[in-house]
């Protein structure tokens, strides 16, 4: 009975010290994620500036540098801002439009 007394005390003890070890891990994997959303960027622009406009089908790198940027804001926003409440209605959606074909 002591040991079953000793194991509970430990384990309500150790319980939110993992509980916060989680968010902290959790924030520091997003603030990874956010890094990388950020170099993709970079490397998207580096693609947009070697493609050919004049191509019947072309690429929307527009596009895909306005859903990358809304992925990192959301990132950073909850960052920041975590407990805040989040509402449906101001969730941007993506675009995945990326292909243009021109009709030519």
């Amino acid at each position: 009975m002591k040991n079953l007394r000793a194991f509970l005390l430990v384990s309500a003890i150790a319980t939110p010290c993992v509980a916060t070890a989680d968010i902290w891990a959790e924030r520091e994997a997003l603030a990874k994620i956010e890094s990388e959303v950020a170099a993709l960027e970079a490397l998207v622009s580096a693609a947009e500036a070697q493609s050919n406009p004049a191509y019947r089908t072309t690429f929307e790198y527009r596009v895909l540098l306005a859903d990358l940027n809304k992925i990192r804001k959301g990132i950073t926003h909850h960052l920041t801002v975590p407990m805040e409440p989040v509402f449906p209605s101001t969730i941007d959606a993506l675009s995945s439009e990326y292909t243009e074909v021109s009709k030519k």
